[in-house]
């Protein structure tokens, strides 16, 4: 049986692969302007390359930029391990020395300290009435300039009030030690679920994904000593650069 000729979309999208993995597009700078596209490749209209795009997006090749338009992407990112137990304590091992096993210079960064109100599913995690007051600490971590995982951490807002938690960034000592003076040492994780799904919001632009681009979410759940759950701790993490592990846990 004869084989069926490729779409010429798929043509395109086979050679501005090729053209990525071999450099000839370099990581970090946009592709061709689509008018110097089409005309290169004898299109009459943008159709076939839209369409060759959506597989390079969907390949992790390329995102679209709204200024510049289509930025090329690493083909072969370095993949940070971000271990979610840490042996010396209840939550991830610190992001930087993550990166540091990776060979990569890491920092997290502090976007926001911001009052709220629980909503049904934060309060549920936590133990909480909807409504209740909470505080949200979120959080962007970079490996080395990218920024390759979002945090959003959350506490009811009794358990921190008068701490640095409830108001500043920078919390001296560490946000565990911190809820440790305050009465509330971190004990137990009490849940913890990951998955897989789809980016939403503003997720894509701050992760520097296409649209319709997969992450990795986790939740996790942390109580004290009396089981009064202290930190609900979500991450969003890129894929291609993070990859969720547990390691040295004991049986």
């Amino acid at each position: 049986m004869a084989e069926k000729p490729v779409r010429r979309y798929q043509q395109v999208a086979n050679d501005l692969r090729e053209k990525i993995l071999n450099g000839s597009y370099p990581v970090g700078q946009p592709l061709p302007h689509s008018r110097d596209l089409l005309r290169s490749y004898g299109l009459g209209s943008d159709n076939v390359l839209r369409e060759a795009y959506k597989i390079l997006k969907a390949e992790g090749l390329i995102r679209r930029n709204a200024a510049v338009g289509m930025i090329v992407q690493d083909p072969s990112p370095v993949v940070v391990d971000l271990v979610l137990h840490n042996p010396t304590g209840h939550g991830p091992l610190p992001w930087p020395e993550c990166c540091k096993l990776a060979g990569l210079d890491g920092r997290m960064v502090t976007d926001s300290v911001t009052p709220g109100h629980a909503n049904q599913d934060v309060a549920a995690l936590l133990g909480i009435e909807p409504g209740t007051d909470i505080v949200t600490r979120a959080r962007t971590a970079f490996a080395g300039d990218v920024p390759v995982r979002l945090d959003e951490a959350i506490y009811p807002r009794q358990v921190v009030e008068g701490t640095p938690i409830a108001t500043e960034r920078a919390v001296p000592g560490g946000i565990y030690a911190t809820l440790a003076h305050a009465g509330h040492a971190p004990a137990v994780v009490a849940r913890r679920t990951v998955r897989a799904r789809l980016a939403t919001g503003d997720e894509p632009s701050r992760l520097r994904l296409a649209t319709g681009s997969w992450v990795l979410a986790a939740d996790q759940v942390i109580v004290d000593e009396c089981g009064r759950a202290v930190e609900l701790l979500r991450i969003v993490a890129n894929p291609a650069r993070v990859r969720f592990t547990d390691e040295r846990m004991a049986l």
